[in-house]
């Protein structure tokens, strides 16, 4: 009993801060309604918004959660602080804050400071034309999650398949090394031609972008940062390189949170706080499972994200055209994350069953040798070779 209370406390320990930033931005939600409305009303529907945004955006971000977590699994102690540390302001004023500015600067040919002022001044305005430019956000970040989820799936040393039939198949596609960016290509143009003429091109040079965007952060970028001669170079290189992949991840998946986050309120100052304090809670959940260790035995938990992150992708080429309601996207990551938890809990409990059956063989001959890993009920020994096995 005290070792589920110590475990407990040192697994809710890594939300203090998600808790604590909830509250600040609760509060500051409240002072900015007061100050647009001077109402007690306006403060009431100001924090609201914070609390209904931080919901919306922690629940729809579970699959960036697990996806972070098989990424910060292989950088150091030091750069996996900074991801909490650097990655939040970037996060939250970059991805949700000054992203957002850009594209509306590019879309009005306005320069950025005249945007924010449209912003904070004239959010109606702001927002129409943000959401206006739906179908390019779609496109680029549409592009760069299929990347991401093909890229697994196609990668030829993958050793896990969840569903076998689907991702066996994906996997011995992966010996064509450039098929992920064909099929993303294609994706993008079927996409564009599903829209009216006059915005086919800039459909197509926001899905060029997310492909060239994910080229230069997965591949570029590590050979343009640090000095690769020496050591601590190398370990520095990797890790800002890890950093900024993950907060591109985090970004594609921001994308259409933004968006939908006019349909609850129109200031965009609240609607950053709101998901910071969302992307605050799953930057914590994301730490927890990586200081627990809590996937580890979960074999089939990371497929499920992927699987979640290419439909999600799917889905945003699909919303230009037709309406894909939110909920939608939020379910899909719940659906196939909770069907790869409970198959994980199966598979554990076979492996458990048959360690048991095996038992009293062992204990009988201690010449045999029970290792390795089940995978559907086998036992499969890839390391001891030339000794007794069962």
């Amino acid at each position: 009993m005290k070792n589920n209370s110590f475990r407990m406390k040192f697994m809710l320990k890594h939300f203090y801060g998600a808790i604590i930033g909830a509250i600040i931005g609760t509060i500051a939600g409240a002072i900015l309604g007061w100050s647009h409305t001077s109402t007690l009303m306006g403060a009431v529907i100001g924090a609201e918004a914070v609390l209904i945004l931080g919901l919306m955006e922690s629940s729809e971000s579970l699959d960036n959660a697990i996806v972070d977590y098989g990424i910060l699994k292989t950088m150091d102690a030091k750069w996996q602080r900074r991801y909490m540390t650097w990655g939040m302001p970037i996060a939250v004023v970059g991805m949700r804050f000054t992203f957002p500015v850009l594209i509306v600067s590019a879309i009005a040919r306005i320069s950025p400071w005249k945007t924010i002022h449209m912003a904070m001044f004239e959010p109606a305005r702001y927002a129409a034309v943000l959401t206006g430019a739906h179908n390019e956000i779609a496109a680029f970040g549409g592009a760069f999650l299929l990347l991401i989820s093909l890229s697994f799936f196609m990668d030829e040393d993958k050793n896990e398949h969840w569903i076998g039939f689907i991702e066996k198949p994906m996997q011995a596609l992966g010996a064509v090394a450039t098929l992920p960016m064909a099929i993303t290509i294609l994706c993008v143009m079927v996409a564009a031609f599903c829209v009216p003429g006059g915005e086919r091109l800039g459909m197509m040079v926001s899905g060029l972008c997310g492909i060239i965007g994910y080229i230069l952060v997965k591949d570029g970028l590590g050979a343009l940062i640090g000095d690769p001669s020496a050591a601590v170079g190398m370990a520095r290189r990797a890790g800002l390189w890890s950093l900024l992949y993950l907060e591109c991840i985090d970004g594609s998946f921001s994308f259409d949170g933004v968006i939908s986050a006019f349909a609850i309120t129109s200031d965009p100052v609240t609607i950053a706080i709101g998901l910071g304090v969302g992307a605050l809670t799953v930057r914590s959940l994301t730490m927890m499972m990586l200081k627990t260790d809590a996937l580890s035995e979960l074999a089939y938990v990371e497929n499920g994200a992927f699987f979640s992150i290419l439909v999600l992708s799917l889905l945003m080429f699909l919303g230009v055209r037709v309406e894909v309601p939110d909920y939608v996207t939020g379910l899909v990551g719940a659906v196939f994350i909770g069907a790869a938890f409970w198959a994980s809990l199966r598979r554990l409990a076979r492996q458990k069953a048959m360690r048991e059956a095996l038992q009293p063989v062992m204990a009988q001959d201690p010449k045999v040798v029970l290792i390795g890993e089940v995978r559907s009920g086998e036992f499969v020994d890839e390391r001891l070779k030339g000794r007794p096995q069962w």
